[in-house]
């Protein structure tokens, strides 16, 4: 394998992991997306943010993840923090 295939190959490889992680991002959004929807008792009800990372833990997502799809989530604005540890579908 020469230098010219090398690099085309991690230039590949790069590029699938990119699509990988988007990818991962937004199956984030709709698990967090389905679990506000499943707590959320009405339009317009305000759910905990620990509530959200309870639920999305029992699906394999870490406090960590659940915390950036919010903040994602809220960059779209497709939910919004009514107050302080609480968000809200919009």
């Amino acid at each position: 394998m020469d230098d010219i295939d090398f690099d085309r190959l991690m230039e590949i490889q790069r590029m699938t992991a990119s699509s990988i992680l988007r990818e991962s991002e937004v199956d984030n959004k709709i698990k967090i997306l389905d679990i506000l929807n499943n707590l959320s008792m009405r339009k317009g009800a305000k759910i905990q943010v620990e509530a959200v990372i309870l639920e999305a833990g029992l699906e394999g997502l870490a406090e960590s993840e659940v915390l950036s799809t919010i903040d994602a989530l809220k960059h779209d604005s497709l939910i919004i923090e009514p107050e302080v540890g609480y968000v809200q579908l919009t």
